[in-house]
């Protein structure tokens, strides 16, 4: 791959510099457009086609929450990978110049974490999700620049995700405790756009990641599972201001929060409210509950598919494990590799989770479930998301 910098492409004003290499601005003059340079010096006796031949399985990963690359380029010492160009700007020059809620940092961070599975269909992990490693585009939603280099376990995946909500929640550059208890600067923090319910639940989240207690789909789905924001309550909203580019994304978080679980915990965090206030909600409760749709993703056998993680809510789980021990009581994953996809949804409900499944090609008999995540075993709370393939037979 010949040296292509300074004659189709044209770095201008450097961004960041990385652990790994520094991020430039770009212009790629043979189509006219704006691109992002990454350069990466090359360490002694490295080849770079080397390097560039180990990235050939992350070029081909195509996904909106992620900078995809489009060209590299070889030079005697360093490396340059040309990335898309997006709206918006690198997160960590402008996480605080805004006050977050509560509400937008679970919606921004349940968003990427969805970005983060759907990368894992693609075995892509393990790169950082610090704030000088992601973008914020103009549409409020973060993207990965480096999602090639593998980066400390800590900055990683759902503990990485949850060190990120925390910086956000309380104001800090950086988050010097371990992850094991990097949840005690959340305790200690006012968050004035929170309820006590609300913090309490996240606090708890938090503790069961970096425990090691559940895994990313686990906190997605947990964090749509929070209790949801009370929009009466004019002190909790006039505390901080929600910039208007946030709107989108606070209305995608407050319907796909809509779900009979969060109805059960709605009354019981109105139960304090005026009796007239009371005899609304009620009538609002006992209206007639929209069907739940189950979400379900094909996988295609053709290589230009791209496998999409979905985190929907499945049926309501038994009876006896209700709404309200949803995110405070513990439970286990149970076992659904081998059985039909009708015992494995009656097994996940038995223990209290949410399920979606996902039908593929395999060669197991149709209908059978063939992997799950997370594994059984795993420990979770009441409430948790699990997801299983089920084989469609081979084609």
């Amino acid at each position: 791959m010949p040296d292509r910098i300074g004659t189709r492409y044209v770095p201008s004003t450097q961004i960041v510099s990385f652990p790994h290499g520094t991020l430039h601005y770009g212009d790629d003059v043979f189509l006219t457009r704006k691109v992002l340079l990454y350069r990466k010096a090359l360490r002694h006796n490295q080849l770079g086609v080397d390097y560039i031949s180990s990235l050939q399985d992350k070029a081909a990963f195509i996904h909106d929450g992620f900078h995809h690359m489009l060209d590299t380029s070889i030079a005697q010492d360093a490396v340059t990978i040309i990335l898309q160009a997006k709206s918006g700007s690198l997160f960590a020059h402008t996480m605080f110049k805004r006050k977050w809620t509560y509400a937008a940092v679970v919606a921004i961070i349940s968003d990427l974490g969805v970005s983060l599975l759907d990368a894992m269909e693609d075995k892509i992990t393990g790169f950082s999700v610090r704030p000088d490693n992601l973008w914020l585009t103009d549409q409020n939603k973060l993207s990965v620049i480096n999602y090639w280099e593998v980066d400390e376990p800590q900055e990683q995946g759902a503990v990485g995700l949850c060190r990120l909500m925390i910086q956000l929640l309380t104001g800090s550059e950086t988050i010097s405790d371990t992850f094991e208890v990097m949840h005690t600067s959340l305790e200690r923090a006012s968050i004035p756009s929170a309820t006590t319910e609300q913090k309490l639940a996240l606090i708890r989240l938090i503790k069961f990641i970096c425990h090691g207690q559940s895994s990313l789909s686990s906190l997605v789905f947990g964090l749509r599972s929070l209790p949801p924001s009370v929009p009466n309550n004019k002190s909790i909203i006039q505390d901080e201001l929600i910039p208007e580019e946030s709107t989108e994304v606070l209305q995608a978080a407050q319907y796909e929060s809509h779900t009979r679980s969060n109805r059960s915990a709605k009354l019981i965090a109105l139960g304090s409210v005026s009796a007239l206030v009371i005899g609304i909600v009620s009538v609002w409760y006992l209206w007639p509950e929209p069907k739940v749709v189950q979400t379900v993703v094909i996988i295609s056998p053709t290589p230009t598919s791209t496998p999409i993680a979905t985190v929907s809510p499945s049926a309501t789980p038994n009876a006896k494990l209700t709404s309200m021990n949803e995110g405070t009581e513990e439970t286990e994953v149970p076992n659904l590799v081998g059985k039909t996809q009708a015992d494995a949804e009656q097994l996940a409900l038995a223990a209290g989770l949410h399920y979606n499944f996902v039908i593929e090609t395999s060669t197991q008999a149709k209908g059978t479930v063939t992997k799950q995540e997370p594994k059984a075993g795993t420990k979770g709370l009441v409430g948790d998301n699990v997801t299983f393939w089920v084989s469609k037979g081979a084609q």
